[in-house]
């Protein structure tokens, strides 16, 4: 059976946050404004080159550059972690940080990571709320989270790609910094019942107990309704709502 199997293997998810960096890319350009840039003009194109990324149950941050240790080393790292992961956490990762990274294990002949859950806190934020700005420092900073470090902007990465130590020790920095307060507003979001992830009950076993955190103490609150179903709702005592279906299962509302 299915879910004696899961009990088995019961555990929790192994989650990772993570965040990269990477260079601009440099191009021949006639002026500043209103330019568009055919292939032949194109340099060097951007590459990533760094990242950081910390384990939800670990206190450390880890980081890879090529500049600490290799280009090699690095994207070794990212696919080793990233293929351990069972939930992988990000801002705007979905759309640029694991399509960068995905580029680079094509080009460094690594195939595809295992399948994980892609949490992107960005698609979260502005699929629930409407700040002014969906930027990562504006928004830890509205809800009184500890926010972004100041890089100075693109100075920092001219210092960078010249291989500056001084630029290199705070780029580091900058980046640990960025996946400690995204790991921050995912644990506020996801406390909050904001984010319907992969369900809790994949890991402990038992598909009837809350889908966010797993606890079994659900009270009875009333009805969901869609256009032509209904099914019972019920209160975790985390706060978050579920849906309980017809089995006793429980899905987000």
């Amino acid at each position: 059976m299915l879910t004696q199997r899961l009990a088995e293997l019961a555990k929790a998810p192994k989650v990772l946050t993570w965040d990269i960096e990477t260079s601009p890319a440099i191009v021949y350009s006639w002026g500043l404004f209103g330019q568009d840039h055919s292939v032949s003009q194109i340099i060097e194109p951007s590459r990533v080159l760094c990242f950081a990324a910390k384990w939800l149950d670990k206190k450390s941050t880890e980081f890879y550059s090529g500049f600490h240790t290799s280009r090699e080393d690095m994207i070794a790292q990212a696919w080793r972690l990233l293929d351990e992961a069972d939930i992988v956490v990000s801002y705007n990762g979905i759309g640029f940080d694991t399509k960068h990274m995905n580029r680079e294990f094509l080009l460094a002949g690594l195939g595809p990571v295992s399948p994980f859950v892609d949490i992107d806190l960005l698609r979260i934020n502005r699929a629930n709320f409407k700040f002014l700005s969906n930027k990562l420092g504006y928004v830890t900073e509205a809800v009184g989270l500890p926010t972004k470090l100041e890089t100075g902007g693109m100075e920092l990465w001219k210092q960078v790609l010249a291989n500056d130590p001084a630029a290199w020790a705070k780029f580091k920095q900058y980046n640990i910094r960025d996946v400690v307060v995204t790991e921050k507003l995912y644990l506020l979001l996801a406390q909050g019942g904001w984010i319907k992830g992969v369900h809790a009950g994949l890991f402990n076993g038992n598909m009837t107990t809350c889908h966010s955190c797993g606890s079994s103490d659900l009270t009875p609150v009333g009805v969901i309704y869609a256009r032509s179903s209904a099914w019972p709702k019920a209160l975790c005592v985390c706060g978050v709502f579920n849906k309980v279906l017809g089995n006793g299962q429980t899905r987000a509302a």
